[in-house]
């Protein structure tokens, strides 16, 4: 990796704020939860339902200004408060510096009775997603409080796959993973244990260079009898609800926010 390519990745980790065309700086507030800084748009609605969202970035990006505009509208419409977990990145933190924050943090914000039981909901996309999905393992596994459901965007739940044919992918997964191997479940929950885990929504372009991850999930999910839905979008690419536009884009997010009204017993009627 180039030292410019590096500098680059280096600085999109700094944890950012969503600009001010998506989100008033009165609805945003910067915290810690177990050390890890934590985003919140309107966290006052925290307590009646709250959408926790891990971003994609292949474990070396931070957040962008589309994840801000799309954590803001799914919250938005859902009616409930948003927050972005600012877990640390390889290549200077590599596994497993980003599933330890994640827990940290919610372990924390469990314990300040932030998230409630059955308030809320974890999301993630890309590899936040097959954070997400890994998380979620662990929280079932250790018999902690669970989120709601799971919301699944284009997740990359397997970190040893390389047919996806990018390069950029396998070289993140190396830097990430290090000296673990890349099928230990909580690299690729692909492998993990599934008993347990609360609904899963799942959506994908069905041109997203992970398709083959979705896919895969999809059936484990239906062999292991895990409740799910999966929605994968013709002609659509990677984080479609994302990165996407026009009516696919706003089919996913639909997808989405009736997830999420769903999972907490919110008045689905607001949704569309």
């Amino acid at each position: 990796m180039s030292l410019v390519r590096t500098l680059r990745i280096l600085a999109s980790q700094r944890p950012s704020t969503p600009p001010r065309d998506i989100a008033a700086p009165s609805r945003v507030r910067r915290r810690r939860h177990g050390q890890v800084p934590v985003t919140w748009l309107d966290q006052e609605l925290a307590g009646a339902a709250t959408i926790v969202h891990l971003h994609g970035g292949a474990y070396l990006r931070g957040e962008s200004p589309q994840t801000w505009s799309w954590l803001e509208e799914i919250a938005r419409r859902s009616g409930a408060a948003g927050a972005m977990i600012h877990y640390r990145l390889a290549p200077r933190h590599p596994f497993p510096a980003a599933i330890e924050d994640v827990l940290h943090a919610l372990d924390a914000m469990s314990h300040a009775a932030i998230l409630r039981p059955g308030r809320w909901v974890l999301s993630g996309d890309g590899a936040g997603a097959g954070l997400a999905l890994a998380v979620a393992q662990v929280l079932a596994e250790k018999g902690h409080d669970a989120p709601a459901a799971l919301l699944l965007e284009s997740p990359w739940a397997d970190l040893s796959r390389e047919e996806h044919g990018l390069d950029e992918l396998s070289t993140a997964a190396r830097l990430y993973a290090g000296a673990v191997p890349a099928t230990d479940p909580r690299l690729s929950p692909l492998y993990g244990a599934l008993a347990g885990l609360p609904p899963v929504h799942l959506v994908t372009g069905a041109r997203d260079e992970l398709i083959g991850d979705s896919r895969s999930l999809d059936r484990v999910l239906t062999d292991a009898g895990v409740e799910h839905e999966y929605l994968e979008i013709p002609e659509a690419p990677h984080a479609v609800a994302i990165r996407g536009e026009g009516p696919a884009s706003q089919r996913a997010r639909r997808f989405q926010i009736a997830a999420v009204r769903g999972a907490l017993g919110m008045d689905a009627g607001t949704a569309h």
